[in-house]
């Protein structure tokens, strides 16, 4: 994370001494949270969330079966190998929020991988890219969206005329 200045930072998150997260979820807009993994797929529908979206390093969703939860292998790396599945996450996301589900997105430390697809559905529910940021970072602390190829693929590919909208619905 050096090199990286938080700037655009809204809201009063709940954040330590050091800028990151100290709750295991945050809610980013009414029906969307973003968290960690202080709970346990299992745990985080016993706080009430219809739908778990898990990008973690490994799968934890043993037991689950009969539970909307979907696992995504992703890594905090400065590229995203499928633009496409991350598109498809977001709209996914988004479609469940819409229908007035809980969703809680999470990754290791619900800073960059959660949210990216965070992000990502934020945009198909019609806020702009960079407001979208924010949001995520106001909820989650400035270290959130600190991965610099996650904001550009926010920025760039997910903006109406952007790189990847030529395949996606942007209500």
């Amino acid at each position: 994370m050096s090199g990286f200045v938080p700037s655009r930072v809204v809201g009063s998150p709940a954040v330590d001494d050091e800028g990151y997260p100290v709750n295991g979820f945050d809610e980013v807009v009414p029906g969307l949270a973003q968290a960690d993994t202080t709970f346990t797929p299992t745990q985080l529908f016993d706080q009430g969330f219809d739908a778990v979206f898990d990008v973690c390093g490994w799968n934890r969703g043993e037991g689950l079966a009969d539970r909307p939860y979907t696992f995504y292998l992703l890594d905090d790396v400065p590229w995203i190998p499928r633009p496409d599945r991350i598109h498809e996450l977001g709209l996914e996301i988004a479609g469940l929020v819409r229908d007035g589900k809980r969703v809680a997105v999470n990754c290791a430390a619900g800073l960059n991988r959660s949210g990216l697809l965070v992000g990502r559905a934020l945009v198909e529910l019609e806020h702009p890219p960079l407001e979208a940021i924010d949001l995520v970072r106001a909820a989650r602390g400035p270290w959130a969206l600190s991965n610099v190829g996650f904001t550009r693929f926010l920025l760039i590919e997910c903006r109406p005329g952007g790189v990847g909208s030529h395949r996606y619905r942007y209500s």
